[in-house]
């Protein structure tokens, strides 16, 4: 492994911020306290950056939910999403909304559990780890939350 300078921790942040941003906004509905979480995250790597950059943005979703964890569960607001002009635009963006809907049914805890497992790829034992959790409880909660949204699903349709 490389050593972690100043510049190589900015050139891997600037690699993952745009896919960690959106996870955290699917799991916060909050645009403003996902932007500031991310760049706490981003002040505490640079001050203590992670041993293994294999999985950055594993790492700074874990650390950038841990920070907007505080308050949050009582300020969920939908997010807005603009619209396109073309029929590949549009169903894109209808299938954003639908998975936004579904993940709206969730609690805080079981969408971070779902975006950080199918969005991010962490493994259960990385989230279970990064969120202070037992990994049985990240398997429940995975298999319980795609249930209420499968549900969900039909119900609608």
């Amino acid at each position: 492994m490389q050593e972690m300078t100043t510049a190589r921790w900015g050139e891997l942040y600037d690699r993952a911020f745009p896919q960690v941003y959106r996870a955290l906004i699917a799991t916060t509905f909050d645009r403003e306290r996902a932007l500031d979480g991310l760049h706490d995250a981003f002040e505490e790597g640079l001050r203590n950056p992670p041993h293994d950059d294999r999985n950055l943005e594993g790492w700074l979703y874990r650390v950038a939910l841990r920070k907007t964890r505080r308050g949050i569960f009582r300020a969920q607001r939908e997010v807005s999403i603009d619209a396109g002009s073309s029929s590949d635009e549009v169903a894109a963006i209808i299938q954003r909304l639908e998975v936004g809907r579904l993940l709206a049914l969730l609690t805080e805890r079981q969408r971070a559990i779902v975006v950080a497992h199918y969005y991010l790829g962490l493994t259960q034992d990385e989230i279970a780890e990064g969120l202070g959790i037992r990994r049985g409880t990240v398997s429940a909660t995975v298999s319980q939350s795609l249930a209420r949204m499968r549900e969900e699903g039909i119900a609608r349709g």
